[in-house]
């Protein structure tokens, strides 16, 4: 293989935090392994909004690196930088696919936060989703996730994750309202809703549904999500995940059989990922892949 493709990371203080940074790279190695070409990533190195998990940045760095798994090609290579996605890049993959020595195409943001490159990128790769969505690139890069924390699914129950985004003050775009952050005096009987739905839905089938947030823990238990344990059965049971690992939270979203997302980049980069069933909010104003099921406010589904 001759052609790789790369991105100028868009890391930093002041930039976006994980989902973000890591929905657009994994945009551009979807396009590569369907295009049959090379993708390379030289680690995470800059990440910003981390300090809610209690690591410090270079060990969030780290462990985001391992857990993505990202293929990385050892220099020497020739770069070419260019600015997105365009002719220029076309006909330079053309040009160097068959050469002898390894040419990165880098895709190169200049003023990072005009983010001009990666929103090209984006448009380029759902313009094409036709031909860029394919389950089986999906699932060898899912397969390739290296996780070695605790897994918690159960191989004889339907397994269902949600990810709810509670407030977080160390979080980005608190007053997006259509982020629909998760404040219990306001939003509990909406969930408790879902939940009920969701039992009603797989009554003949048994389900563990899995809970991924943040919340303040009060004698052990999550203080937002006290009152979920009240429709637990014998054949659907709720767990709920407060402040784990992130990647931990990714890897069981990715996994499930039947992932909720919230309306957040996080979500969003597990839902590339997860070749199951997938529900969105309708007013998630990201592009999404079209097999995910759009949902009103009160989860009619």
């Amino acid at each position: 293989m001759s052609v790789y493709l790369s991105l100028t990371p868009t890391e930093g203080p002041g930039h976006d935090g994980i989902g973000a940074v890591v929905y657009h790279q994994l945009l551009l190695y979807l396009m590569a392994k369907k295009s049959g070409l090379g993708y390379t990533h030289p680690g995470f190195k800059n990440l910003s909004h981390y300090d809610y998990t209690g690591y410090s940045q270079n060990q969030i760095c780290n462990e985001y690196t391992q857990f993505f798994n990202f293929p990385c090609l050892e220099e020497p290579y020739e770069v070419i930088k260019v600015p997105g996605i365009s002719e220029e890049f076309l006909n330079l993959i053309s040009e160097h696919r068959y050469t002898e020595n390894p040419v990165v195409i880098n895709l190169h943001e200049e003023d990072l936060s005009e983010k001009r490159v990666t929103n090209g990128l984006e448009d380029y790769f759902f313009r094409n989703i036709d031909y860029f969505y394919d389950k089986n690139v999906i699932s060898e890069i899912k397969n390739n996730l290296i996780f070695n924390g605790k897994k918690y699914f159960f191989k004889d129950k339907f397994n269902i994750s949600l990810h709810i985004r509670s407030f977080n003050p160390n979080d980005t775009e608190q007053d997006n309202i259509k982020r629909e952050l998760y404040y219990p005096s306001r939003d509990t009987l909406r969930y408790e809703n879902l939940i009920c739905k969701l039992r009603d839905k797989y009554k003949n089938t048994p389900c563990v549904l899995n809970i991924h947030s943040q919340s303040p823990v009060i004698n052990g238990k999550p203080e937002y999500f006290n009152s979920f344990s009240q429709f637990n059965t014998e054949d659907f049971q709720i767990v709920v995940h407060v402040n784990q690992d992130p990647w931990s939270d990714l890897y069981h979203m990715i996994n499930s059989e039947l992932f909720i997302m919230s309306n957040s980049s996080f979500s969003h980069i597990a839902s590339l990922l997860n070749t199951n069933t997938v529900i969105a909010r309708d007013n998630f104003w990201k592009y999404t892949y079209p097999s995910i099921i759009k949902v009103n406010r009160k989860y009619d589904f």
